[in-house]
């Protein structure tokens, strides 16, 4: 696999043998480590918030780690699956756990991070002998279940070592270039992600007020270039055919489009859509629907009017 070529994981591996520690048992992280532990891997999990997911995966086989050290001794590689960089910093930094891991230890980060932070990060590990691995995802929490994410590499070309790991609840795996290139890449992702759903969710509102059937729309929609995995995704769940389709939530899905359009400040570049779409999720957190998920934000659009 070269710089951009994508690996598809037709067979899962086995890692029976293998201590992976994961830090984060929300909805994304939980689902990881349900792929880990069907592959025979001996899990070591420790709680970010809601403990609903730790719960889940001890109840699979999971053994609850109740300290970083803890966590860390013994891991041949570790996950983190935490909501922002600020979260990996504090896990990762004075005394934390780069503190604990031994030297050879892998860290893969799946947080949609700051690229800065986590080049930062990468040689502070690399000063102790670990390799520290921008390895964020795509898709949904029920896709993670089914090892069916499609996963994105910042490193070296040498990565055998740790493959196994992402392939288990990988679908894809692509070595997109250097460390911080794969948080880059979803930064990008991301931006084009959250800025179509809400044309989607204010298309749907501007169906609704003028009595366009949302059935037929999409029948329309589906035949040209307008059609989107987003536009369809939104509509099954408004018509209730979906009640899990796009289940990130709307403060999550706030905070991703926030950082595409800090990041291209930082670069000189204005982002004018995204910045007013980034208003919108703004808004619909603000209004009370952040723990609610990304179609939702079509739902607020209407009682709304925004």
């Amino acid at each position: 696999m070269t710089t951009a070529t994508t690996l598809r994981i037709d067979a899962k591996p086995e890692l029976s043998g293998r201590t992976v520690g994961l830090v984060g048992a929300g909805r994304m992280g939980t689902g990881i480590g349900r792929c880990l532990l069907g592959q025979g891997a001996e899990l070591r999990v420790m709680a970010n918030k809601d403990r609903s997911g730790v719960n889940e995966l001890v109840e699979h086989g999971a053994s609850e780690s109740h300290s970083l050290s803890q966590l860390a001794d013994g891991c041949a590689v570790v996950v983190l699956s935490l909501p922002s960089s600020a979260q990996v910093e504090a896990v990762c930094r004075q005394g934390g756990l780069l503190a604990g891991l031994a030297p050879k230890t892998i860290v893969l980060d799946t947080t949609t991070a700051w690229p800065h932070s986590t080049i930062e990060l990468a040689a502070q590990a690399a000063a102790l002998g670990i390799r520290f691995v921008d390895a964020p995802v795509t898709r949904s929490p029920e896709q993670a279940r089914r090892g069916a994410l499609n996963s994105m590499l910042g490193c070296d070309d040498n990565f055998q070592e740790f493959i196994d790991v992402v392939a288990a609840y990988s679908a894809t795996i692509m070595r997109v270039g250097p460390t911080g290139s794969a948080h880059k890449m979803k930064i990008v992702y991301n931006a084009m992600t959250m800025g179509i759903s809400a044309v989607a969710s204010e298309a749907c509102q501007l169906a609704s007020s003028m009595d366009v059937d949302l059935r037929a729309l999409r029948g329309i929609v589906s035949m040209g270039s307008t059609n989107s995995g987003i536009f369809q995704k939104i509509t099954e769940y408004l018509l209730e055919e979906d009640a899990d389709a796009l289940s990130i939530s709307l403060e999550n899905a706030a905070k991703d489009i926030r950082l595409a359009v800090d990041a291209a400040a930082e670069r000189g570049v204005n982002l004018r859509s995204l910045s007013a779409a980034s208003e919108t999720f703004r808004e619909a957190c603000d209004a009370g629907y952040a723990d609610q998920t990304l179609p939702n934000l079509a739902t607020h659009s209407q009682k709304n009017g925004s």
